[in-house]
């Protein structure tokens, strides 16, 4: 079983919730891959809590399709599928989508401000292949600042399940983010001018060619799928 990245012992705020947040933050970002089974003592230990909260965070985790259960009372990150990679891409260019449409007229000078650095920071990790890793957090951040401002929580709801869901087909684009294969095309940039204009049409265009790159570029690689 691989290591856990970055897993740093929690305070007491409520620790069910700190374990939870934490796992659902490296799987949105593909630190886990598919198939991988997380143990529930040995993120225990990792965390330096008991086994009940992160028993209690992989139940909550599993009721959002983003871990399967295991006849051993572990959990499993998904096995990627051609059929599964499809439905979830879909969906998150629906739903996605129409949350950028909704929240560019909620969007005020602060926050396009935000925007605008976090897609320059992105923009400049593309090209530095050993800030992988910030430019997943900072799309994160860019992604759900934009979400937000749709001011819907059954839509915010919808689009965690479906990051979750995505962690292990974006740890399988990582290496072409930093390829020949890279987006030759900033799609971050143009999310935030299309907000700048207030063109919320444009804006969810932008947002479904950014959603829809990495997921075309698997598709075009079979050898990463599982069938």
């Amino acid at each position: 079983m691989a290591g856990h990245p970055d897993l740093e012992p929690l305070v007491h705020t409520s620790v069910n919730e700190a374990v939870y947040r934490r796992l659902r933050d490296h799987l949105m970002r593909g630190d886990y891959a598919a198939g991988e089974v997380l143990g529930i003592q040995e993120l225990a230990d990792a965390f330096g809590t008991s086994a009940m909260p992160v028993r209690e965070a992989l139940r909550r985790l599993a009721a959002q399709q983003a871990l399967e259960p295991m006849k051993s009372r572990s959990m499993r990150v998904p096995v990627v599928s051609r059929a599964r990679l499809e439905d979830i891409r879909r969906t998150r260019v629906l739903i996605e989508g129409t949350a950028t449409a909704w929240a560019v007229e909620h969007i005020d000078g602060d926050t396009l401000a935000t925007l605008r650095g976090l897609a320059e920071q992105i923009g400049q990790s593309l090209a530095n292949p050993t800030s992988v890793r910030d430019g997943l957090e900072h799309n994160q951040l860019f992604h759900f600042t934009i979400y937000r401002a749709a001011q819907s929580p059954s839509m915010m709801a919808m689009i965690e399940s479906l990051w979750l869901q995505s962690g292990p087909y974006l740890r399988a684009t990582r290496e072409l983010m930093h390829s020949d294969e890279r987006p030759t095309a900033e799609f971050h940039a143009a999310i935030v001018q299309a907000i700048e204009q207030r063109d919320a049409g444009k804006a969810r265009v932008a947002m479904e060619r950014d959603i829809c790159w990495a997921f075309d570029k698997l598709t075009a690689h079979r050898a990463m799928l599982a069938g």
